[in-house]
C-alpha cells in the first residue's frame, strides 16, 4: 500500500522539474520551488493542483519523506509560494488562445469591446505565441493584459 501511495504521489506530482520554469507564475518562492521540487518533477502541472496550506504541507512532507532535499527556509518559501499561487482560491490560468470573449473579460479585466477585439484578432491572425503578440492587438488596453500576464497560458 505504501508503494502504491508513493507511486500515486509521484504520478500526481510529475510536474515539478526545472524544465518549465517559465510556466510557473512569478513570486516570492518561485525559484526555491523550481530548485527544490524541480529535481524530481515538472512545474507545469502545479497549476492543476489546488490545495489548502495544510494540503501543501502534507504534500511537501511526503516529498521530504521520499528524498526531497532543501533547507527549512527553502521549504517554508515553497509552502508560501504554493499556497498563494495554487491555493483553493487561486485564480486559474487563462488560455488566451481558447478563452471565450466573456472569459477574457472576466479573467483579464477587459471591456466587452476589448475582449471582442482580442478574439477577432486571434481568429483572423492565428494563435498568440507570446505576450508580445498580444501587444499589437488594436483596440485593447495592453496594460490590463500585462498586469495579469502570470495567469496567461499560450
Amino acid at each position: 500500500m505504501r508503494n502504491f501511495s508513493l507511486l500515486a504521489l509521484c504520478a500526481t506530482l510529475t510536474f515539478l522539474t526545472g524544465t518549465a520554469k517559465a510556466d510557473l507564475p512569478p513570486g516570492v518562492g518561485h525559484d526555491e520551488t523550481v530548485k527544490v521540487c524541480g529535481k524530481c518533477h515538472s512545474p507545469e502541472q502545479a497549476a492543476s493542483m489546488r490545495q489548502t496550506r495544510t494540503g501543501w504541507e502534507e504534500t511537501i512532507s511526503k516529498m521530504v519523506n521520499m528524498g526531497s532535499e532543501g533547507t527549512d527556509e527553502e521549504y517554508e518559501r515553497v509552502l508560501d509560494y504554493l499556497t498563494k499561487q495554487f491555493g483553493p482560491e487561486a485564480p486559474k490560468p487563462i488560455e488566451i488562445n481558447k478563452a471565450s470573449s466573456i472569459e477574457l473579460e472576466a479573467g483579464l479585466g477587459l471591456t466587452r469591446s476589448e475582449s471582442a477585439a482580442l478574439v477577432k484578432y486571434r481568429t483572423e491572425k492565428g494563435e498568440f505565441k507570446t505576450l508580445d503578440d498580444v501587444k499589437v492587438v488594436p483596440g485593447i488596453d495592453f496594460k490590463k493584459v500585462e498586469a495579469r500576464k502570470a495567469r496567461l497560458k499560450f
